[in-house]
């Protein structure tokens, strides 16, 4: 299972074509590859698929004295799937830590998801006046991690404003270090049309981190 595609050349090698035939294919493979990981997850918290995002983006690495990507050039997606939930959040995200687990995606520091919901829960209960909590105080996004892919929960109350404008912002914060890019394309979530239609309690973002092309 290998996500990235490796091209050689050297420091002063040429930019890639994003739109070539190989370029494409290793896009296509990814983009499979990362779909499958989603899929797995929405069937872990089972629950209604609101809307599904895409960045795609072919940018310049750094080489030089003082940083040193590895790459000249490298092109990464980021996907999303929005799902609404109701019932026991906490529960529903701790169980997802043993459905991950057997997986085999793994944590840094053996920090899981619905672990960190479930020690942050109370306090954030004692610290609202009626007791709910918003989600989107928790700790997040928090990410595990299966061979060349990382993915990652971000969470909002579909009523309030503040925990939906953070996952909008989510969907589109792109994890890698990069320099000039020079291919971009991105389909986007409306979140706040998806929450309002949908009328579920929670909302989770699970977006899958890949690298396709790397030279």
């Amino acid at each position: 299972m290998i996500l990235a595609a490796l091209l050689i050349g050297c420091s002063a090698s040429p930019q890639p074509d994003p739109l070539s035939v190989g370029a494409v294919e290793a896009r296509t493979e990814g983009m499979e590859q990362m779909g499958d990981a989603l899929d797995e997850v929405v069937g872990i918290l089972a629950g209604e698929v609101l809307g599904e995002s895409l960045v795609d983006e072919c940018y310049e690495g750094q080489r030089n004295w003082k940083v040193d990507t590895g790459y000249d050039y490298r092109c990464s997606l980021l996907m999303g799937v929005l799902i609404g939930i109701d019932g026991d959040f906490r529960t529903r995200m701790l169980d997802a830590d043993v459905a991950l687990r057997g997986l085999e995606w793994q944590s840094r520091n053996d920090e899981w998801p619905g672990q960190v919901v479930d020690d942050y829960w109370d306090l954030r209960a004692g610290e609202s006046p009626d007791g709910n909590v918003r989600l989107d105080r928790l700790p997040g996004p928090h990410s595990v991690r299966r061979d060349d892919l990382r993915l990652l929960f971000d969470y909002g109350s579909a009523a309030d404003d503040r925990g939906l404008d953070g996952i909008e912002r989510s969907q589109q914060a792109t994890l890698w270090c990069c320099g000039l890019s020079f291919f971009e394309r991105s389909e986007l979530i409306d979140v706040a049309q998806a929450a309002e239609k949908a009328q579920h309690k929670h909302l989770v973002l699970i977006t899958v981190e890949g690298h396709y092309l790397q030279k």
